[in-house]
């Protein structure tokens, strides 16, 4: 696939703003044009600052390309942020009943769902009476109506001459409920009847009135439970076991039963049940693969342009290279966390064990190699590679792509705990420990010393190894070394890569942008001071030959005047 850069490359030439003040000649019989001699010779020392503008002109579009780049390095950022999980799952239901989604987290299988009853709120309606009119005033003086809501006593005060639209905002404007009841009224096509209806589901959250005060013909009698609040009651691979045993959820939307699967029910199901059926979504997966190169090959081709490895394929432009180290070292860091090895990562072996995939490489994306080719140095996907890696270990895939701080043991000697998120550094971290008469008297990572926590227990203090919490197993007499490895998949890999180029302090663009502007900013200086000159310099040259052109006039008409003596003479 071939990209056109997303850089500009079209670099404005300065045009001066500025034109000198002219002075006319007159009346010389030679023809001398004192004008043009003036203006040659300003513009033949104007060099330096012709110099001086095509710098200026460079760099403020060299600014404008790595601007253009920050903001698509961001771009890719925000994309590779909003991926999250590299896998995709999808689930499925043999009914309508219960439908279902997967996350990443989903195992793949079959599953029998039975819902034997659906999660309900609670409503309780008034039915002692109903009124022709919603202006009926229900509340002849101030009274309080006494509500319980999932075990929560709420008093509601009510003021005289309320109507039963009026009962009802005072109702839902109470803070007190807000998010608990709501009330509401029901129309038989007669009467209208006053509803209290409960916001959650589930037996919890039912509803008691209490007390009615001295609401004109109410009671607590007078209400019945027309909707009682209950949980929802479902088995899932037939457990819980018993005829009368089942899991039961406040809601309807239930995702903590089956991992990383929520589902949604519907309706009650029967004895049957129906299957729920999770499965990798390999297509949506190869789609984000497809999405994750493109994205990253645009940011390539931009920075081989910048750098001039590739031209421009837009040939009516002029194309502007800003080769220098620091771009340089930008587009070698960039390839490096594509074609390396993920940090952390260890190469598999059947024997010493280690990580399946530890290479984008090893998973259908590699870079081309083709000099002759108009993606060379962009990545390719084969999606065929991809989809045997997924079929072989999807969990290795993810961990490759996705993984953000996953840590493990490489040594029986000790197991990993834990680690602090951002704090540990992802990498190798090399574990020394040494137990004297059964106690645990040293420990190390990375050659610094490592606080012992309890009496088997190790933390890395260090920068290099902070918030690493190593267990020891072996505890026999001895020191004891081994390896632990703080795992960093490639998309957040490329986070960080592209955060230390754009960071808005100490960016490695940043710093290079306002390299340029300061630059830029030197060169305005030369540039007004070398204007200064000029003006000077012409200033100086006019008052020069307007003095000689005076001078030569004044000669001219003495020898105007001669000649006409002499002519007198002579006749």
């Amino acid at each position: 696939m071939g990209y056109v850069s997303s850089l500009s490359s079209d670099v404005t030439s300065y045009i001066s703003s500025t034109t000198s003040g002219k002075i006319s000649f007159t009346g010389l019989g030679n023809g001398t044009d004192f004008q043009e001699i003036i203006e040659a010779t300003v513009n033949a020392e104007a060099y330096r600052k012709d110099a001086y503008e095509a710098d200026r002109d460079e760099k403020k579009a060299a600014i404008t390309l790595l601007e253009e780049l920050k903001s698509n390095l961001k771009e890719l950022k925000q994309t590779l942020e909003d991926m999250g999980d590299f896998l995709s799952m999808d689930a499925t239901s043999t009914g309508d009943q219960v439908s279902a989604s997967a996350s990443a987290d989903a195992d793949t299988g079959t599953h029998t769902v039975i819902v034997d009853q659906l999660a309900q709120n609670d409503v309780w309606i008034f039915t002692d009476q109903g009124y022709a009119s919603s202006d009926t005033v229900v509340a002849q003086e101030a009274t309080t109506l006494q509500l319980t809501y999932a075990g929560e006593s709420i008093a509601v005060d009510i003021a005289a001459g309320t109507t039963l639209a009026g009962l009802i905002n005072t109702i839902n404007a109470n803070a007190a409920l807000d998010g608990k009841l709501s009330a509401s009224l029901i129309n038989d096509g007669s009467s209208y009847y006053f509803v209290l209806r409960g916001e959650e589901s589930g037996a919890e959250n039912a509803i008691t009135v209490a007390d009615t005060g001295s609401l004109s013909g109410w009671s607590a009698e007078g209400f019945t439970n027309t909707q009682e609040a209950c949980n929802a009651r479902l088995r899932v691979d037939g457990f819980p076991v018993g005829a009368q045993s089942w899991i039961e959820r406040s809601s309807n939307t239930i995702d903590d039963v089956i991992k990383g699967v929520t589902l949604e029910l519907m309706e009650t199901t029967g004895d049957s049940g129906l299957r729920i059926s999770v499965r990798l979504d390999t297509e949506a997966i190869v789609e984000k693969a497809e999405a994750l190169v493109a994205s990253v090959n645009q940011i390539i081709y931009d920075m081989q342009v910048l750098t001039g490895r590739a031209g421009s394929d837009d040939e009516d432009s002029e194309t502007l290279t800003v080769r220098n180290s620091a771009t340089n070292l930008m587009y070698s860091q960039f390839k490096s966390v594509l074609s390396s090895s993920g940090i952390g990562f260890a190469r598999y072996d059947s024997q010493a064990g280690g990580d399946l995939f530890n290479a984008l490489s090893q998973v259908g994306i590699s870079t081309n190699t083709d000099e002759g080719s108009d993606s060379f140095g962009q990545l390719i996907l084969d999606t065929d590679a991809l989809e045997e890696a997924l079929a072989k270990n999807s969990e290795a895939v993810a961990l490759l792509f996705s993984t953000s701080g996953s840590a493990t043991s490489d040594s029986n000697d000790f197991s990993v705990d834990s680690i602090v998120g951002a704090l540990t550094p992802a990498g190798e971290h090399t574990v020394e420990y040494t137990v004297e008469n059964g106690v645990l008297v040293s420990a190390f990572i990375n050659g610094e010393a490592a606080a012992i926590e309890g009496d088997w227990n190790i933390l890395g203090i260090a920068s290099s190894s902070r918030g690493l919490s190593i267990s020891i197993l072996n505890q026999e007499e001895g020191t004891h070394t081994g390896t632990a490895r703080v795992r960093q998949g490639k998309i957040d890999e490329l986070i960080d890569t592209i955060t230390a180029m754009t960071n808005s302090e100490d960016g490695t663009l940043t710093i290079l942008i306002d390299n340029y502007e300061q630059s830029v900013s030197s060169l305005n200086n030369q540039i007004y001071n070398e204007e200064k000159r000029l003006d000077q310099l012409e200033s100086s040259l006019t008052r020069k030959y307007a003095a000689l052109d005076a001078k030569l006039i004044e000669y001219s008409a003495l020898s105007n005047t001669l000649e006409s003596l002499l002519a007198s003479l002579s006749s």
